[in-house]
């Protein structure tokens, strides 16, 4: 144990067990049913906890992120569930006519701890240091950031190594956490913590709990840190999570589509049905034989039935068979749903030079993917003629091992991203991706991904991409989730217009609060 101190795709959602916001959680009304509690206790409980406490060194932006280091560390942007990008402690931004230029200004008032000003220098720091440690993921993501500098106390400059759209939503993710600068410089930011939220560390224990305590009464934000203590812990068990909930011993969690049921309509509880930009894919290794064959890479899209994965596994989801869902910039009504053709898929593969049928190799799971998923895809592609092993890998180490290079497949996750082209540059980089990016994808990519255009032209340069990426067939893409979200009835200000809801899903609790108990 380790001790240390743009449109919405929401619409109708909501009429299915949404509650109003209090404060700015969703809508900014009050909620009549009993007064906030600012000494309550709230209580997470997750599948997966991060191994340390540095959001610089996330193998994962959801989990480090959701967890609670949003909570200890101010962020400069926040994503708004249209998908759009909204200053936290940015005021402004603004490009350059070139668009390699990229002004900040930045809030004033705010301060650590210590009383130290949080300026366009400490900025500084802490976005210097994101962009140039060695890192499993933020050094890659800020990649386009070529220099900063501090134009005043509380005005950041940042050059750009192209005109991209995509820093201000970078920042809104663990990149755009600002550490304190002796932290930086003195500290070790994997097991201390030391920001300017209104939060900091009662204890942490890697990979499994983090408990927070709200320990200032001179936040610069007034309408957040509505609970006195949050503590966040992971319940990798579906059936101890479930109990968990049932018997109060945590307060909100998310469930998977298929086994909300279990739970669903006991007294005390509340569902709140959140549609995301987070699906299941079966990521395809083009650098292997037999997927370096388009035709045995289109054989397993047609090999898969999305609708009855869906309707069995994650019920209320939609089936995915594109790479942007419908609501958000990318999507392309034109698209034709991929439906199952086994007859089709066999051709494919004789055409492929594999009449007799296929051996793909190594499938390897994320182990926090739905139970049944792995057998049912195994089983639906050997239908076709298309063979294949399964291995189970933790769903923290899985990526490490799919960037080796070794495996044909994995069965994973996948986040559309805050912004359409940093989505696509994650989830076509080297950790997702090791068969590498083609030209052809790198043009349409930068094309796309310009801050000179208008939000409708980089929209329509997604949809190209978006087409491209489907007519190769770089994965099979299956099911668009529908996360429910299960909590005590004393919850106030969850909704699916939360920060974040339709991209990352609402991991930012920073406007949530709880009814005192009767």
């Amino acid at each position: 144990m380790i001790s240390v101190s743009r449109r919405s795709f929401l619409v109708g959602v909501a009429a299915a067990g949404t509650l109003v916001a209090c404060g700015r959680g969703a809508s900014g009304g009050a909620t009549a049913g009993g007064a906030v509690d600012p000494a309550a206790v709230l209580r997470g409980g997750w599948s997966t906890a991060p191994t340390n406490l540095d959001p610089h060194m996330a193998t994962s932006e959801v989990i480090w992120f959701r967890f609670g280091l949003n909570l200890i560390y101010d962020r400069l942007f926040t994503v708004t569930s249209t998908g759009d990008v909204k200053g936290m402690l940015v005021t402004n931004h603004t490009y350059s006519p070139d668009g390699l230029t990229l002004t900040l200004d930045l809030r004033e008032g705010v301060t650590f701890r210590d009383g130290r000003a949080l300026d366009a220098a400490a900025v500084k720091t802490s976005l210097d240091r994101a962009r140039t440690l060695q890192s499993p993921s933020v050094k890659a993501r800020l990649v386009d950031i070529v220099d900063t500098t501090v134009t005043a106390p509380h005005q950041l400059t940042i050059a750009l190594a192209r005109p991209t759209p995509t820093v201000p939503y970078l920042l809104a993710e663990c990149a755009g956490l600002i550490l304190h600068p002796d932290l930086v410089a003195n500290g070790d930011p994997a097991t201390t913590t030391n920001g300017s939220g209104a939060y900091s560390v009662e204890e942490f224990v890697p990979g499994k709990s983090l408990t927070l305590v709200r320990d200032r009464a001179d936040y610069w934000d007034p309408e957040a840190a509505q609970v006195a203590r949050i503590e966040n812990q992971a319940i990798p068990d579906f059936q101890a999570f479930s109990n968990a909930l049932a018997a109060s011993q945590i307060d909100i969690g998310q469930f998977q589509p298929n086994n909300v049921a279990s739970i669903e309509g006991r007294r005390g509880l509340t569902t709140v049905p959140v549609p995301t930009g987070i699906s299941i894919d079966l990521y395809l290794n083009r650098a292997l034989a037999p997927l370096d064959s388009l035709p045995v890479r289109q054989a397993i899209n047609l090999a898969l039935d999305r609708d009855a994965i869906t309707a069995a596994l994650y019920p209320g989801s939609e089936s995915k068979y594109q790479y942007y869902r419908d609501g958000l910039p990318g999507y392309d009504p034109s698209l034709a749903p991929l439906t199952r053709d086994l007859p089709r898929a066999k051709a494919l593969l004789s055409e492929a030079g594999f009449p007799n049928g296929v051996d793909l190799g190594e499938i390897i799971v994320a182990n926090a993917v739905t139970a049944g998923l792995p057998d049912v895809v195994q089983q639906q592609l050997a239908e076709a003629g298309i063979r294949a092993r399964i291995t189970v890998a933790d769903a923290v180490q899985v990526v490490t091992r799919w960037a080796a290079g070794k495996d044909a497949a994995m069965l994973q996750f996948s986040v559309t991203g805050t912004e359409p082209s940093a989505g696509a540059s994650t989830l076509w980089g080297p950790q997702l991706n090791p068969a590498g990016r083609t030209p052809e994808f790198t043009r349409l990519l930068d094309a796309a991904a310009d801050n000179r255009l208008t939000p409708e032209e980089r929209g329509a340069g997604y949809q190209r991409l978006n087409r491209y990426l489907r007519d190769q067939a770089w994965s099979a893409p299956i099911t668009w989730i529908t996360y429910p979200w299960v909590m005590t009835e004393r919850m106030q200000g969850f909704s699916p217009q939360m920060d974040y809801a339709s991209t990352l899903g609402p991991y930012d609790w920073r406007y949530l609060a709880l009814t005192a108990t009767s």
